[in-house]
């Protein structure tokens, strides 16, 4: 079973309407924002990493 986002009541795994029967509650975009900006902060902390190691590797030009 999962779980509203917002008020936490069992949704059954086959219900596929958009809405949470309870609260109505969007199941799908329900702190939409708030999960893109984690996974904006993972990307970038993610690029800063390949970076380090591009620029560890031998016969790479240094950029200013």
């Amino acid at each position: 079973m999962r779980r509203c986002p917002k008020c936490r009541e069992r949704v059954s795994p086959f219900y596929f309407k958009i809405a949470c029967p309870e609260c109505g509650a969007d199941l799908m975009y329900y702190n939409f924002d708030e999960r893109l900006e984690q996974d904006a902060r993972k990307a970038a902390a993610q690029e800063e990493k390949v970076q380090g190691l591009l620029k560890k590797l031998p016969g790479r030009r240094k950029e200013d």
